[in-house]
């Protein structure tokens, strides 16, 4: 179950400093003199205002003997009055106490939680579980909606067993939603996932689960028939298509984890909607998987056709010397004396029987002027040709905006893939497959620097419309488009998870007119057009005013060059720090890798994050030693087998489990958070820089080349990948501990965070 430190609900602290004292629970006049006035006897009045102020903290009542023995003092020597613990405890089961709630609830506006409150919590929650699945944001939104309304908090055990209700009855809903929009024979074909049929190894179930592999060239037919297998398996469209995307992924995620067997013996409707959500899950990464090497390939094409640019520089640099030359001495004969038909004499001499040639010459530099490379790319672009329109065969590409002219142009393409003929006549309008509807094709799409590559045509005469088209240089001309407007969102993939329409993830316009007002007042900005218009440029003048106003004293940044230049810091080496630096390596002690796990989970407890993916799993026994061994095992990459030998105390089928059932990317991302936010609190990495980013050494992991996940880092002259996520942990709590790692050797992750 959920931690109460998890969520917002609140708790009063132990430690506190002065000044919370004094703001938060000194008493006001109006409260002194209300306590005066329904209490007779100075004891009562010291607890009345502790019930007051502690109800004003929290919105909700505790008990004198929960109250810190801080604030007791401090509200008794505001108002010069001793207390007892006795009195203190009589207090709790006195009637008095119930009078006196009374008076602070009407004094204060709040609601006693009843049937009213409850009705507000359920509903708020019921609309969170539609897109939340963690039990702490459906509390932490069900606190804020109580406190919104001026209801009294209930005990944290009831806001806990709400939302683990709520949350079981909203995901029954959608089980129950996904089953009926199957029809039998999806039920069936979903039953055959889960039977161990004798032509094959394993279930199908299993190769479901299995990831196809890297997304690269050669690996194109396994991810083409993958795509083309996910593809008659995909049931309940429309079904899903209702399923918010949180949900999707939680039940994707939790059909991951389990075996063929386990979801035999589950519940149909429970079964059957996490098997549809899971070939909906990776139906898309295949589409996305797809794309990115699609986008890979295309980059590659125009890096190599940037690189051919230079070498073609490289190699006519002589050329351009003589071209240099020539012009140079045709600008002599122009300016010697005499008449214009000595100097036209002149130039002819310079020119000679080469005018042709260096008219030719002129005009091949002139292609490349501006780095044009895009000449270049055909070069490339043929050992391609047939992977791309492949690509375009499997991958269904359409337009987020009313614009489907570049649509229009793929259609083009596709119909003339067979084509032998260099130029293509241009057609007059375009059409769309699936309607009979038809548009005039517009050309203003294409860039500037392709027109006359594509057209034949000066860019002068953008404005006709072209006779013709250059067949292959508008088929790359196309690809180099789908490449930028897949980046940008214009152009998405059905189905796709990171090229989908993105469009269908915006709120609509009814949930904007609802919530527009309830955030501007939250993030303090005018929702109006013409106010919130008003205000940004308020700010923004504000803010040049006070950047101009201060330019004169800011030594670092100086006017150079017809540009603000910024300039470097000078580097200081204070005295003494190399005797500093070497009595710090002399008194520090070496800490094992697996006490700094210790250390920093009992000071940050950011194991928490991790838990039952399902989230109604039962616990674990030790869950911190389990999530801590795990950690271990999978940020050093010695793997589970490895790990078990080590530490003795578990078995590697645990420690796989637990990996597999209890941890994921998402809340691996949010215990890094939480020590990377108890790393800024440390002052000593403010006397290094701002903390925005930490440099840390360690080991290239080799990969290959085309991958997804490759890079070519130059420091380490190669093609790898940075650590994995768990590993970003180890490294992170190495710097929260500030203390060298003696794990037998030296280990840190390579990245730049």
């Amino acid at each position: 179950m959920t931690r109460i430190q998890d969520t917002a609900y609140p708790r009063l602290k132990h430690q506190l400093t002065a000044k919370a004292l004094t703001t938060v629970y000194t008493p006001s006049g109006e409260e002194v003199g209300l306590a005066a006035g329904i209490t007779r006897s100075r004891v009562t009045k010291v607890t009345f205002l502790l019930l007051l102020k502690t109800f004003q903290r929290l919105g909700y009542p505790v008990l004198m003997k929960d109250i810190p023995a801080s604030i007791i003092r401090h509200i008794s020597t505001t108002v010069a009055v001793s207390v007892s613990a006795a009195a203190l405890e009589n207090y709790d089961r006195s009637g008095s106490r119930r009078r006196h709630l009374q008076v602070i609830r009407d004094y204060l506006g709040v609601t006693a939680y009843g049937g009213a409150a409850q009705v507000v919590m359920v509903e708020t929650m019921t609309t969170a579980a539609q897109t939340k699945h963690d039990l702490a944001d459906l509390i932490n939104v069900a606190i804020e909606e109580l406190v919104k309304a001026k209801f009294e908090l209930p005990a944290f055990s009831t806001l806990q067993r709400a939302a683990f209700q709520v949350r079981t009855v909203v995901t029954q809903g959608f089980y129950q939603q996904v089953l009926a929009a199957l029809s039998t024979d999806d039920s069936l074909k979903v039953n055959r996932l889960f039977i161990w049929e004798a032509e094959h190894t394993t279930t199908l179930w299993n190769r479901l689960k299995q990831e196809p592999g890297k997304p690269t060239l050669s690996h194109l037919n396994v991810l083409v028939e993958r795509l083309h297998w996910l593809q008659n398996w995909q049931i309940a469209p429309h079904a899903l298509k209702a399923l918010p995307w949180v949900k999707l992924n939680q039940f994707a995620a939790e059909a991951q984890t389990l075996s063929a067997n386990q979801m035999r013996e589950m519940a149909p409707h429970k079964r059957y909607t996490l098997a549809a959500a899971l070939l909906s899950v990776q139906y898309a990464r295949t589409l996305d998987d797809l794309a990115e090497m699609l986008i890979k390939r295309l980059r590659k094409i125009h890096h190599n056709a940037r690189e051919a640019l230079g070498q073609y520089r490289q190699e006519t640099q002589k050329r351009t010397d003589t071209l240099v030359t020539t012009l140079r001495e045709v600008i002599v004969a122009y300016q010697q004396e005499g008449s214009i038909a000595d100097r036209l004499a002149g130039i002819e001499t310079v020119l000679g029987p080469q005018a042709e040639t260096l008219l030719e010459h002129c005009d091949a530099h002139m292609a490349y002027a501006d780095n044009n490379y895009l000449p270049f790319l055909q070069r490339f672009y043929k050992s391609h040709r047939a992977t791309l329109f492949r690509f375009l065969d499997v991958v269904p590409l359409h337009s987020s905006t009313q614009d489907q002219q570049l649509e229009a142009a793929i259609h083009l393409i596709r119909q003339h893939r067979t084509t032998r003929s260099t130029w293509l006549e241009v057609p007059t309008t375009g059409s769309d497959d699936s309607d009979t509807t038809s548009w005039p094709m517009d050309w203003s799409w294409i860039p500037s620097k392709w027109w006359k590559l594509v057209t034949g045509q000066s860019p002068s005469q953008r404005s006709e419309p072209p006779a013709q088209l250059h067949r292959q240089q508008f088929e790359i001309c196309v690809f180099s488009q789908i490449l930028l407007e897949l980046q940008s969102g214009d152009l998405y993939i059905a189905g796709s998870a990171e090229y989908g329409d993105y469009y269908n993830q915006l709120v609509t316009w009814e949930e904007y007119d609802a919530q527009i007002e309830a955030y501007g007042q939250q993030v303090n900005l005018p929702v109006e057009p013409t106010a919130f218009v008003r205000h940004v440029q308020q700010w923004l003048a504000a803010t040049a005013t006070a950047t101009d106003e201060a330019f004169p004293t800011n030594t670092q940044v100086v006017w150079k060059d017809e540009r603000l230049t910024i300039r470097r810091p000078p580097r200081q080496r204070p005295a003494g720090l190399t005797q500093l630096e070497a009595l710090v390596a002399e008194r520090l002690t070496p800490v094992h890798l697996l006490d700094v796990l210790t250390d920093t989970e009992a000071w940050l407890h950011w194991t928490h994050h991790f838990g039952p993916i399902s989230g109604h799993e039962a616990k674990l026994e030790s869950p911190v030693e389990r999530y801590l061994a795990t950690t271990f095992c999978y940020g050093c990459n010695i793997g589970p087998s490895q790990t078990a030998r080590a530490l003795r105390t578990v078995d590697r089928k645990q420690l796989a489990w637990v990996n597999q059932r209890h941890i994921t990317e998402a809340t691996l991302q949010t215990a890094i958070g939480d020590l990377i936010n108890a790393y800024n609190r440390f002052a000593l990495p403010k006397f290094w820089g701002t903390g925005e980013r930490a440099s840390v050494d360690g080991t290239k992991w080799d990969i290959y080349e085309n991958n997804l996940l490759a890079e070519y880092h130059i420091r380490y002259g190669g093609y790898g990948g940075g650590a994995t996520t768990t590993s970003l942990i180890l490294t992170l709590l190495c710097s929260v501990t500030s203390f060298p790692v003696g794990s037998g050797k030296r280990y840190s992750s390579w990245m730049v965070c």
